[in-house]
C-alpha cells in the first residue's frame, strides 16, 4: 500500500485491564455489577502482552493498569515491575481503598510509575455517596497519609476525579486542599463517558440512569470551568491542559454532538488488553494473546490495516477510542505530541529509519518546544546517527523538563556523552 496515502502509526498509550471484578458500587460503572466469575488476565499473559510490545517498541511506553480495582490482584506490583524492566512506564488507576499500611511499603519498594486514586468530593458523603461504599473516602485520606510516610516523592501521585452533577461544587476546593498535600503531585479532572447503564444509546446523557450524575445548570459547570482555568494559571496543581479545560464545556453540553465534530480522532495511537486476553487497537477487537501471535504481527497485519482504514474513513464513530483520548490522552496545551509528526517519528524509529525519525522529531519539537519525550526522541535517534553533540544536548533538555527520564535514558546518555568527548 501506498504511505503516502495510508498511514501506520505506533502506540502511544495501553491500557492493560486485568479484571472488572470491584467491590465498590460507583454511581457511573457497571464492573461490580458483572458476574464474580468472569475471566481474569493471568499474570503469564500479562508478561506475554509486554515481551510483544517491547519487541517493536523502543520507547517509554505509557501502560495504563486498571479494572476494576488493580490492587484485588496479587501480582499488580510485580507486573509493575516487570514493566519497568522492559523501558516502559506503569500507570495503576484506583479507588485507594486497599492501600493500607503494608501496602503503602509494597509500593514505595515496587517499580510503580504513576499511582492514580479516585477523589471525588472534599466531604465523605460526596464521594462514598458516588462511589457506593461507606468509608471510601476516609480510606483514601489514610492511603495518602501512608504514602507520604514511605513514597518520600518517589513515585507520582496522582487525584483522579470525575466531573459529576453530585461534586460539581466541590471540584475547585479539592485543587486548593491538594496544593498543602506534598504526597500529590497533580489533580486530573475527567469527563463522565457512557458506560452503559442507559439502554438506549441515543441521549445516553439524559436518560434517568444519569439523571443524578450529568450536570445539568451549564452556567454552573462553565463557572467551574473557568475557576479551574485560573487556578491552573496561579500555579495549582491541575494536570489537564488549559484547552482541554475549555473543551469540557463544549463536551457538556451535548457529548454526542463533541464526538461526531470532535478533531480528538485517536487514529492507531492506543492499544489495549482485556481480562478475556482480547487485544484491541483504538478500540477496535484486533486478536488475543490466547492465539500466540506475536503483537508485533498483529500491529502490522491486514486486519489491523482494516481497523486504520476504517478509523480513517470513518473518524471518530461510536466506537471508545477518540473519547479516550479526549478524556484520558488528551494533548498538552500548544503540543502535537499525538500528531501526525510524532507518530511518523515513534513509527521510524522503531523501523530503525532514525534519519527520517529525526526529522519528524524536530517537527514535532516546533509545535512543543517543552515536551521532554520528544527532546529525548530527537537525543536517542541522533546518538544512532553519531551526531553526539546533539544528542547530548537533546538529552540534558530532556532532563531539565523532566527529571524522572534520566533513570530510563542514562545508558542512552553516557553513551552520547562518552561517545561525545571521544570524537566530538
Amino acid at each position: 500500500m501506498n504511505e503516502e496515502n495510508f498511514r501506520i502509526g505506533m502506540p502511544l498509550f495501553c491500557d492493560l485491564i486485568v479484571s472488572h471484578n470491584c467491590f465498590f458500587k460507583c454511581k457511573m460503572c457497571m464492573d461490580w455489577k458483572s458476574p464474580s466469575n468472569l475471566p481474569l488476565q493471568t499474570f503469564d499473559e500479562s508478561k506475554r502482552f509486554i515481551d510483544g510490545l517491547s519487541e517493536f517498541i523502543d520507547y517509554r511506553l505509557d501502560i495504563n493498569i486498571m479494572g476494576g480495582e488493580p490492587f484485588m490482584i496479587d501480582w499488580l506490583l510485580p507486573l509493575c515491575d516487570y514493566i519497568h524492566s522492559k523501558g516502559f512506564n506503569s500507570i495503576v488507576s484506583t479507588n485507594g481503598y486497599l492501600i493500607d499500611e503494608e501496602m503503602a511499603k509494597k509500593i514505595a519498594d515496587s517499580n510503580l510509575g504513576v499511582l492514580a486514586i479516585s477523589l471525588d468530593g472534599m466531604v465523605a458523603g460526596t464521594h462514598d455517596s458516588i462511589r457506593g461504599k461507606e468509608g471510601a473516602y476516609e480510606q483514601v485520606v489514610k492511603a495518602l497519609g501512608y504514602l507520604s510516610k514511605y513514597n518520600k516523592g518517589q513515585k507520582n501521585v496522582t487525584i483522579l476525579t470525575l466531573i459529576l452533577k453530585q461534586n460539581l461544587k466541590e471540584l475547585t476546593k479539592i485543587v486548593n486542599w491538594a496544593k498543602d498535600q506534598k504526597v500529590v503531585d497533580t489533580v486530573s479532572f475527567l469527563a463522565l463517558l457512557d458506560s452503559g447503564l442507559a439502554q438506549n444509546k441515543q441521549g445516553w446523557f439524559r436518560q434517568p440512569e444519569y439523571a443524578n450524575l450529568w450536570p445539568q445548570d451549564k452556567e454552573e459547570l462553565i463557572k467551574v470551568m473557568d475557576a479551574l482555568i485560573d487556578l491552573k494559571k496561579s500555579g495549582h496543581k491541575i494536570n489537564n491542559p488549559f484547552s482541554q479545560l475549555e473543551a469540557f464545556k463544549d463536551y457538556y453540553n451535548d457529548p454526542e454532538k463533541f464526538l461526531q465534530e470532535t478533531e480528538y480522532c485517536i487514529h492507531d495511537y492506543i492499544i489495549d488488553l482485556d481480562p478475556n486476553g482480547e487485544i484491541f487497537l483504538s478500540g477496535h477487537r484486533l486478536g488475543s494473546i490466547k492465539d500466540r501471535i506475536s503483537v508485533e504481527s498483529l500491529w502490522f497485519s491486514e486486519e489491523a490495516n482494516k481497523i486504520r482504514r476504517y478509523i480513517d474513513l470513518n473518524g471518530c464513530d461510536s466506537s471508545r477510542s477518540c473519547m479516550i483520548n479526549f478524556i484520558c490522552a488528551f494533548k498538552q496545551d500548544g503540543s502535537q505530541s499525538l500528531d501526525h509528526y510524532a507518530q511518523l517519528a515513534y513509527s521510524y524509529q522503531a523501523r530503525g529509519r532514525y534519519d527520517l525519525a529525526l526529522v519528524n522529531f524536530l517537527r514535532a519539537l516546533r509545535a512543543n518546544p517543552d515536551n521532554a519525550k520528544l527532546h529525548a526522541g530527537k537525543a536517542y535517534n541522533s546518538l544512532k546517527l553519531k551526531d553526539y553533540k546533539v544528542a547530548v544536548t537533546a538529552y540534558q533538555k530532556a532532563f531539565e523538563l523532566e527529571p524522572g527520564l534520566l533513570e530510563n535514558e542514562r545508558s542512552n546518555y553516557l553513551q552520547s556523552l562518552r561517545s561525545f568527548l571521544l570524537y566530538g
